[in-house]
């Protein structure tokens, strides 16, 4: 692999990266989870060469790709110093962003998916607003794309603030006033946030070891443990939707979404808030199982499962659909109850 003759490798749990230097600071670290994504790599590395702000590094996991995605980092690599490489067996995305976590030096960090791409600005505005505010975390805007780079829809957190909860984007907020939909409402996932280091390293952060929604456990337990929040009403991620995307293939692995549930309900209850958050945690776990049954393939996998975990009594409600329903809610709660599932 070809790196820069200032930097070092180390070998560390079967993945390669460079050596940091403890005492070097840069203002924001992008981590960039990659696993073969060949046909969109080049757009979403040039948004981050192309950021106004230049005090960064773009840590790259390539996590077992197949096809060109290696070669591809590398060439960028040649070519910008601030592109750093970790070259890894698969593990998937959220223990390759917690890889990343590992090694950032910087103030502030954010996330990149490799489909996706940010605005040239993006860095700049966020980090200003952080020191600006002195924000523990950052929320933004972002914009839906299909494909074909054609507009379907944008995330407006202006709207909703202001609505819902009269908060101004000068003002910083904490869960507690945003508590009726804090489990959700600011899109659960890690990339159209912007986080203070010091804040993610001093509250453990981490992402859940799923293949599906590893984002949550890190986004609601930074949104649950930050004493300053903002919001900036600026579109800076650009959010590719495909139709072949994880979010619509249909297959048995995605009973793990359970795992993820675990990794959030364990988290709520280790910050003592399980009881003020009862209602929160039950809105989010219905929400949650009924948007992603469609994807399991094999709902008698499911309902066998859950026999072999719940009362009798419970079972006849199994056959039904799943959706945004009451009736769902004893059974949810015998699941998480009960040992973890292991599909």
């Amino acid at each position: 692999m070809q790196i820069n003759n200032t930097q070092k490798l180390i070998t560390l749990n079967n993945y390669i990266s460079f050596k940091q230097d403890s005492k070097s600071k840069v203002k924001v670290s992008v981590i960039l989870p990659i696993y073969n994504q060949e046909k969109y790599l080049d757009k979403a590395l040039n948004s981050l060469e192309k950021q106004s702000l230049k005090d960064a590094e773009f840590i790259c996991i390539n996590d077992g790709s197949t096809d060109n995605s290696l070669n591809i980092l590398q060439t960028h690599a040649k070519k910008d110093s601030r592109i750093k490489i970790i070259n890894q067996k698969n593990q998937g995305t959220g223990r390759s962003r917690n890889n990343g976590l590992k090694v950032a030096i910087g103030e502030y960090i954010a996330f990149l998916d490799p489909d996706d791409w940010l605005e040239k600005d993006a860095l700049e505005s966020l980090y200003n607003k952080s020191k600006n505010q002195n924000c523990d975390m950052v929320i933004f805007n972002f914009r839906r794309l299909d494909d074909k780079g054609k507009y379907l829809s944008q995330f407006d957190l202006k709207k909703r603030f202001q609505k819902y909860y009269n908060i101004r984007e000068e003002e910083n907020f904490t869960w507690r006033n945003i508590k009726p939909r804090v489990l959700g409402g600011t899109y659960p996932v890690a990339w159209n946030k912007f986080y203070k280091t010091d804040f993610v390293k001093q509250n453990k952060l981490h992402f859940a070891k799923s293949n599906l929604a590893e984002d949550h456990v890190f986004v609601f337990g930074a949104t649950l443990n930050a004493k300053n929040i903002g919001y900036l009403d600026k579109c800076l991620y650009n959010y590719v939707v495909h139709d072949n995307s994880a979010t619509k293939e249909r297959s048995d692995k995605y009973l793990c979404i359970f795992r993820s549930i675990d990794s959030v309900i364990n988290m709520i209850k280790k910050l003592g808030l399980s009881e003020e958050l009862k209602k929160e945690i039950n809105g989010y776990v219905i929400r949650f199982l009924s948007y992603h049954s469609k994807q399991i393939l094999s709902k008698s996998k499911f309902i066998d499962i859950c026999k072999r975990k719940l009362p009798a009594e419970q079972n006849q409600i199994l056959s039904e659909r799943f959706s945004a329903n009451p009736k769902l809610l004893p059974i949810i709660n015998s699941l998480l109850a009960s040992k973890k599932l292991k599909p």
